[in-house]
């Protein structure tokens, strides 16, 4: 008996990091997800863009050159952004198929569907609604379990322990696609009107909500009106009067109106 009280505590240790790092390597952003293996166009810099297919990680993302990239190191073949640096993203653009293409077909129905959702996605959607209004409780649920088990006179004198139940705590709360907002989730599939800071000053863009994360607001068909973003895209292979969908940062963005249609 007394050994199955010394093993078991410890057991249900290695299980909770084990439990911790799968929820880990799930949590990535839905948003995100959502432009993975397109070609998308980001800023690092200022006056510096990066092109290329996306690859999302729960811990940075990759993008793949569509051919190397001369450099005094050798040819390179992508760019890999760290967490702290893929913050600091104001947003990921991602230039729309052509219109004439079975990618555009596919494109323009897609946004049909988000525009006018059928009866099955609208009751998914409140499905997962109705979960993340019990968030809060599943979570304090979930860590006050934890934390009676890490009481446990066994666990607590095994090294950081607190630290592997602790990030098990977060990855169960995390795990959650999206924190639900009642006035984003109001005008889901409704044009709304984003507005940004940018170095020449604030700047107003309208387009369709698709979606939105703690971190991202995920807008389709946008009208850009960054001057120095419009210049790139005539510069570059990527017409500028092409149609585009963003996945904004909510820490630099933020939906200031709804228009009237």
């Amino acid at each position: 008996m007394d050994t199955l009280a010394f093993w078991l505590p410890l057991i249900l240790l290695f299980v909770s990091a084990l439990l911790g790092t799968a929820l880990k390597r799930k949590s990535r952003d839905h948003c995100l997800k959502k432009f993975e293996k397109c070609k998308v166009i980001l800023p690092v810099q200022a006056f510096d863009w990066q092109k290329g297919n996306l690859q999302v990680f729960a811990q940075g993302l990759e993008l793949y050159y569509e051919s190397p990239k001369d450099s005094p190191a050798g040819k390179l073949n992508s760019y890999i952004l760290h967490p702290s640096e893929v913050d600091k993203i104001p947003y990921f653009l991602r230039p729309a198929p052509d219109e004439d293409t079975q990618d555009g077909y596919r494109w323009r129905k897609e946004l049909e569907r988000i525009r006018r959702p059928s009866f099955l996605d609208k009751m998914k959607r409140s499905v997962l609604n109705f979960y993340n209004m019990l968030r809060d409780a599943f979570g304090q649920a979930s860590q006050a379990i934890l934390g009676a088990i890490n009481k446990d006179s066994t666990i607590s004198k095994v090294k950081n322990s607190d630290k592997q139940i602790n990030e098990l705590k977060s990855g169960l709360t995390n795990l959650v696609p999206n924190a639900w907002e009642p006035v984003l989730e109001k005008y889901r599939g409704h044009r709304i009107v984003v507005e940004r800071k940018t170095s020449q000053g604030m700047v107003k863009e309208s387009g369709i909500l698709e979606d939105y994360s703690s971190k991202y607001l995920l807008i389709r068909e946008v009208k850009i009106q960054d001057t120095e973003l419009l210049d790139f895209l005539k510069n570059d292979s990527t017409r500028g009067n092409k149609k585009h969908d963003f996945i904004y940062n909510r820490s630099l963005s933020m939906i200031r109106h709804t228009v009237h249609t």
